[in-house]
């Protein structure tokens, strides 16, 4: 059970990197504007789409500790193991931020890591991180958990949902929806980013708990996915 735990732990760590080294990287390499943005939602979203079809069999790919909180609140998840994946999930992103510090000094710098900060009033940074992340959450478990879901769809749907929201809330809070992908870049770009870090781990853990509890309030029992069940 120990060394099963650690191999899923490790798939965390590997898409959790992933993530953040591509998709913040993107936001160092590609620069700003209309195109910027359009290109670093598309990274985001197909890093999270290919990263849950490659180890979404093995540890759930969860790679965000405000979805692995969703699914324990809603006994989708074993609560002894939310520490677990929580800190693969957080020390992978400080790896790949680091690893833009050491490749790309100047790049990295200059976007701040792709560092998430508001725009918006902290009150209204808030409220959207937690809509998104609760719509995100609210796709994962009905894309992840149903037997009435084609299993071929969660990396598509829940890497559209990881774009789509990042381009409507990306200019606003960065939509982060993901505490570690706000701590890796945080802890390197200083300043502002850290001073905000906490809204970037309280709402989406909310959002992701709300979203979670929204599709099991639709959810028929009998179509919970076997793996799921008890």
């Amino acid at each position: 059970m120990r060394s099963d735990l650690s191999r899923r732990c490790l798939a965390e760590a590997m898409g959790t990197f992933a993530i953040v080294f591509f998709g913040c990287g993107a936001i160092a390499t590609t620069g700003f504007g209309a195109a910027g943005h359009l290109t670093v939602n598309l990274v985001f979203g197909l890093v999270v789409c290919a990263s849950i079809y490659t180890v979404g069999h093995v540890s759930g790919a969860h790679f965000n500790p405000a979805v692995t909180l969703g699914f324990a609140s809603v006994g989708r998840f074993s609560w002894s193991e939310v520490p677990a994946y929580m800190s693969s999930q957080a020390f992978a992103a400080v790896a790949a931020s680091g690893l833009h510090r050491v490749l790309l000094p100047e790049q990295a710098l200059a976007a701040r890591f792709g560092a998430t900060v508001p725009t918006v009033s902290i009150a209204q940074a808030g409220v959207i991180e937690v809509l998104l992340t609760a719509f995100l959450m609210f796709v994962i478990v009905g894309t992840a958990t149903d037997k009435r879901a084609n299993p071929a769809v969660p990396g598509l749907a829940i890497g559209a949902a990881v774009a789509l929201c990042g381009l409507f809330g990306g200019p606003l809070t960065g939509c982060s929806m993901n505490p570690a992908r706000s701590l890796g870049p945080a802890l390197f770009a200083g300043g502002e980013a850290i001073a905000v870090l906490w809204l970037y781990v309280v709402f989406p853990c909310i959002g992701a708990t709300l979203g979670a509890r929204a599709y099991e309030a639709v959810r028929e029992r009998e179509f919970c996915a076997a793996s799921d069940e008890g």
